[in-house]
Formats: C-alpha cells, structure tokens, sequence
C-alpha cells in the first residue's frame, strides 16, 4: 500500500545574510538552508539573480546537501545578489522567496568603558520578515552587547 503523493511544501526557506567586507578568513562562506516536504521527495535548484546556478561545473564554488547552498571562497562582486531555492518533484515546481547576500562594512561597536570604537566581524543578518541563516559564529566577547 502505497503513500499518496505530494507536490512539494517548503518547510524551511532561506534568509538574508550581510557578510562582512573585511572578513579574512581564508574559507569564507555561508549557507542558505532550503528544504520541502513531498512524495516523490524534492529535487532543489537555485537561482542568483534570476539565473539558475551550475552546481555541477568544475571548479564552481556552489555546493548542494540535500536543498542547502553553500557558497565557499565568496566574492563580492560576483556573489552578492537576491537568492531563490526552487524545489522539484514530478507533481510540481515551488520557488522560495527571496534571500539576499550583501556585503558591508561591520558596525562599529564601543566598548562598556567607552574608551574606544571596533570593528566586529559577523556575518551581521539583516533584519526583516525573512529569518535568518548563520554560516558562521561571530566572535566571543563579554562585551558583545554593545555596552548595553
């Protein structure tokens, strides 16, 4: 007895990320995350900037794991833009909404004592309707929140 068949339901959509620009680690990269629910089961696309991006070619720093994007060695210029995850199954196509990558410059923070202003790294999210994917942890401080 066989289970009734499903179109694709996302239950997890990606968000947006603000990279920072003066990040220097060598392996720079995010994550989008994107998964749907569906029988058959999904197969997932994505899309930068309205063209689907080749996963599959050599020397491309796109991977797939299951739906999520991972994005290594970023460049600014070819990399930021509005991102969208397309999920597949014979009964139907769904597209994500929108996800953007941008790169700025960190805020400055000052410190509790008020001696001085830095930079932190992040990535820093983008605050909106749209939740939010971390690729990376920022760095630990006991003055984190801003001297709030």
């Amino acid at each position: 007895m066989g289970a009734a068949m499903q179109s694709p339901v996302f239950s997890k959509q990606p968000g947006s990320i603000v990279y920072p620009l003066e990040a220097v680690e060598k392996n720079r990269e995010v994550m989008f995350s994107c998964e749907a629910q569906g029988k058959p089961p999904a197969v997932y696309r994505w899309k930068l900037n309205g063209t689907v991006i080749s996963v599959k070619s050599s020397g491309s720093h796109y991977s797939l794991s299951g739906g999520n994007l991972r994005i290594s060695h970023l460049n600014k210029d070819h990399d930021a833009g509005t991102y969208q995850c397309l999920a597949s199954n014979s009964l139907g196509t769904i597209v994500s909404r929108e996800a953007s990558l941008t790169f700025a410059c960190p805020p400055l923070i000052q410190h509790k004592d008020g001696s001085r202003l830095e930079r932190r790294g992040g990535p820093y999210l983008q605050r909106n309707e749209n939740p939010v994917i971390l690729a990376f942890a920022p760095p630990a401080s006991d003055d984190a929140d801003g001297g709030a």
